[in-house]
């Protein structure tokens, strides 16, 4: 035999035990993942829908309401409740009010721990004889559906950095002031607990320009985070 072929022999022989070596190795690694995987449950509480905590409300805000009560943030402790940025003359705002609000408001308006709280971003123009007026149109009852006015500042800053609503931007152009309102402003309806913690937030708006079965979808979203919470 060459010394050729001894070294090759000799390789050979090394690559067959080092390949036999990581079958066995890869082949261990694989039994132990299935004991392991068979000691898992194989499932627990598939599909239950689980609540998220978005934020939560830390620092309250004292507001006036549409009878010129003073009442706050932290009054809402113990309800659940459907929260709106809207101004009284906001085309957009109507729409949703009468299309997705007034829906709710029905609904859950006879539940004792239930409310709806719009607050306005044009306070200056929104003051309590406006807001007493926009509710009497909707027949908000002021126990369960809060429209309120109060510091535009404070107001601004508590619905955009405590409650992270979108920035609210005042338009300049006479056309989308016309058909849209002086403000650009978050159109999301945001569900809280008792705890003061929001739990969902829905466009129900944007939804609707989706189509149908997006609007369906997600209405169906809001009315389940409403329901879960009313049960706690």
């Amino acid at each position: 035999m060459s010394t050729k072929t001894k070294i090759i022999l000799i390789y050979s022989s090394v690559g067959l035990i080092s390949a036999l070596l990581i079958f066995g190795f890869v082949t261990l690694r694989q039994l132990e993942d299935m004991k392991a995987e068979a000691a898992r449950p194989i499932a627990v509480e598939v599909g239950k829908e689980v609540a998220t905590e978005i934020i939560r409300l830390e620092n309250n805000i004292t507001l006036t309401n549409q009878e010129g009560k003073e009442v706050s943030v932290f009054d809402l402790k113990d309800k659940v409740w459907v929260f709106a940025q809207f101004f009284a003359k906001c085309p957009m705002c109507a729409e949703r009010n009468y299309t997705d609000l007034l829906k709710i408001y029905k609904k859950y308006k006879d539940h004792p721990d239930f409310m709806i709280v719009c607050m306005s971003i044009d306070p200056e123009t929104d003051n309590v004889e406006r807001l007493k007026e926009y509710a009497k149109v909707v027949d908000a009852d002021s126990n369960k559906w809060w429209f309120l006015t109060g510091d535009r500042g404070e107001l601004h800053r508590y619905m955009q950095e405590e409650m992270k609503f979108m920035d609210i931007r005042e338009r300049t152009i006479p056309e989308e002031i016309a058909t849209m309102g002086k403000y650009a402003h978050d159109l999301g309806l945001a569900v809280f607990d008792k705890d003061l913690i929001m739990r969902t937030k829905i466009d129900l708006a944007f939804a609707r320009s989706q189509g149908h079965t997006m609007e369906e979808t997600f209405t169906k979203r809001l009315y389940s985070a409403i329901d879960t919470a009313l049960e706690k």
